[in-house]
């Protein structure tokens, strides 16, 4: 056993180096949203669509992703959609045409689609479920990572090499993990003939059919729900200010550099890549708790938006970085949503859970994206600069409003939680005539 764990940490190694690009690819067009607007003479709904094909990926991937994560298993999954993610990447930094940019963005998004699932799946395999939630925030604490490499490091290299080249070499690099993942990534200890961390469960993957039969059970379980919900509100509003309009709205309201801006939102991935490890931590071994967890953090979310949107002035400099931070910080709690929808669901199929959860998410990631840029456009008063439009401030606060509306949502839907006290506490349904 002991083995076991040691050799873990080296097999989650690259599907974590994955997860990362794969978080990158999510943040990464903030830092060129103007670029784009400029090179293709698109207008800001047109780039909430370029952005949003990437979630719908993820929503069309989950229960598809998750199924095969069960029965392929994740090393194979993982691989290929490294491969995937690398020729849009490609594709999309030499795209002639906005056209061949939306292709090369939906190959990106349908290869990172199976990363977080592929990898949770993985987890699953070579952890133990009370520790599942402080693996699942390590998750996101990686994914932060690439989420701050995203902004000011993204921003840097893009002065240096151009926003085409700084994709096509993030593409190639992803092109050598896709071949070192199927090289030396195991599904689980039993294949490098180490003792099973969770003794019991099955060490086949699962039949199609068996998985197939796994979506009904977690889709029509009312206790997967909740968590689901809550998740969308909280990574729906963050991914629409982090990844897409975070940079606009500071360099057109706040008069700064691309570089400053993606400064600030540095904070944001630094906040995530503390909280969702902590907070996952806290809940696993010191609260053993979920819900009232989650409460408190979404909460705190709410009042860091309703901060953005309040009239008047606009919020002071000087409180960006740390509003910043807290979203990010506030964000690390979809770490539990992860735990808690494992929790109420049958053990075998936390693929389909995991992919169900993607689902909705990334459904709301998407609509909330393009519903943000048609607000920006309705408020758009005329004025260009450099090809690209600019927003007021009034603009971006009733873009921002809606962001709000879903947080709350989040925080109604993390009441009506399932507590599992940090245990599976889903329990097969009788006999018939018992």
């Amino acid at each position: 056993m002991a083995r076991t764990r040691r050799m873990r940490w080296w097999i989650i190694a690259v599907p974590a180096v994955l997860y990362f690009f794969s978080y990158f690819h999510r943040i990464a067009p903030v830092v060129v949203a103007q670029d784009l607007m400029r090179a293709f003479s698109v207008t800001a709904a047109s780039l909430g669509q370029l952005s949003a094909i990437y979630p719908y990926c993820f929503a069309a991937m989950a229960l598809p992703g998750g199924s095969l994560a069960d029965t392929l298993g994740p090393r194979r999954i993982l691989s290929l959609g490294a491969l995937t993610m690398s020729a849009g990447s490609i594709l999309f930094g030499l795209a002639p045409s906005f056209g061949a940019a939306f292709a090369g963005r939906l190959l990106v998004g349908l290869g990172a689609s199976v990363m977080l699932i592929g990898s949770l799946r993985l987890c699953a395999e070579w952890f133990r479920t009370d520790e599942f939630a402080t693996v699942s925030g390590g998750s996101q604490a990686v994914g932060s990572l690439g989420a701050l490499v995203g902004t000011t490091p993204m921003a840097l290299l893009v002065e240096q090499i151009g926003w085409r080249y700084s994709f096509a070499s993030i593409g190639a690099a992803t092109l050598i993990l896709s071949a070192l993942c199927f090289l030396f990534v195991r599904d689980r200890p039993e294949s490098l003939g180490l003792a099973p961390i969770n003794p019991g469960r099955p060490v086949a993957p699962l039949r199609l059919r068996a998985v197939l039969s796994g979506i009904p059970a977690v889709t029509g379980n009312w206790r997967s729900w909740p968590p689901v919900l809550s998740s969308t509100g909280l990574y729906a509003a963050f991914v629409a200010f982090v990844g897409l309009w975070g940079v606009p709205y500071l360099t057109q309201v706040y008069g700064m550099a691309r570089v400053q801006a993606s400064n600030l939102l540095a904070f944001a991935a630094l906040g995530l890549l503390i909280g969702a490890p902590l907070i996952g931590w806290l809940s696993d071994r010191v609260l053993k708790r979920r819900r009232w967890p989650l409460i408190v953090v979404i909460g705190l979310y709410v009042a860091v938006w309703a901060a953005l949107v309040l009239p008047g002035e606009p919020v002071p400099m000087e409180w960006l970085g740390p509003l910043c931070f807290l979203l990010g910080f506030a964000s690390g709690a979809v770490a539990l949503v992860f735990a808690s929808i494992r929790e109420v669901n049958d053990p075998r199929y936390v693929g389909v859970a995991i992919g169900f959860h993607n689902l909705p998410v990334f459904l709301g990631f998407g609509l909330l994206q393009w519903l943000t840029g048609v607000i920006l456009d309705a408020r758009w008063d005329g004025i260009v600069s450099a090809g690209a439009r600019v927003y007021s401030l009034d603009a971006y606060r009733a873009a921002f409003s809606l962001c709000l509306a879903v947080s709350a949502g989040s925080l109604v839907s993390a009441c009506l939680m399932t507590e599992t006290r940090c245990r599976n506490i889903w329990e097969p349904a009788p006999a018939r005539g018992s």
